[in-house]
């Protein structure tokens, strides 16, 4: 199967605002491209990126006695340079897939910025690896799939990603596929649905997922030899 990398899913040419543009031009981009991350470029080029956490945690809560007189002073006087993260951690286009993966579970954080030749050239999110790897699992449609939970939080679904990543080739090549809801008389996570390519120690990946707490729901198209210690669906 070709490697994947960062060039074939993100998003090129992302929008981007200056230092000084002000948290209201800010939310109105992202409103506008329904993004939850903007790169901050001057003309020396990337100095920060700045998320709708940040400006949440920025402004006053409109709820507080006189909040929304200071939150919509707030808007227009504050900029996204005094609010923006200064230490981007970036990646280039040739960088695979699965690193990238590992970044954004490691640092916690939601998106990477996609240089190249100090040039940005494009952005990628948890979002768009997630749509590239449900595509690759659609090309192998049939082979066997695994129905998991995790928990409903920032940079668990890449933890997962950094799980497959680090599986062996003799254990098996590992695909996260979508997400989808919880089932109506559950609550607080995500159902992931994991795909199997060339799947040879089945038992070894169960135990890895449960090792760090993911709860395996059933299994799809299961090979013979496959067995599941997790409940049916």
């Amino acid at each position: 199967m070709e490697m994947m990398t960062i060039g074939k899913v993100m998003t090129p040419a992302p929008a981007i605002v200056e230092p000084k543009a002000a948290l209201r031009e800010v939310c109105r981009l992202m409103a506008e491209r329904r993004i939850r991350h903007v790169p901050v470029v001057s003309d020396d080029g990337l100095v920060g990126i700045i998320s709708d956490r940040d400006i949440q945690e920025a402004l006053p809560s409109p709820a507080d006695p006189g909040g929304a007189t200071e939150f919509a002073a707030a808007m227009d006087r504050i900029t996204a340079w005094e609010v923006m993260t200064e230490q981007v951690i970036t990646v280039t286009p040739q960088t695979p897939l699965a690193e990238a993966a590992q970044l954004l579970a490691k640092r916690k954080i939601g998106c990477l910025p996609v240089m190249e030749r100090g040039r940005l050239v494009g952005i990628v999110t948890e979002t768009d690896m997630l749509q590239a790897l449900t595509s690759v699992l659609n090309k192998i449609a049939g082979s066997p799939q695994l129905e998991v939970t995790v928990a409903d939080a920032p940079g668990r679904v890449c933890e997962v990603s950094r799980l497959c990543a680090d599986l062996p080739p003799h254990v098996g090549v590992f695909v996260l596929a979508r997400t989808e809801p919880m089932g109506p008389n559950e609550s607080g996570g995500r159902v992931l649905v994991l795909g199997f390519h060339q799947a040879l120690e089945p038992r070894e990946i169960l135990r890895v997922l449960e090792g760090a707490g993911i709860r395996v729901l059933s299994f799809k198209n299961p090979q013979p030899n496959w067995a599941t210690r997790g409940e049916s669906r």
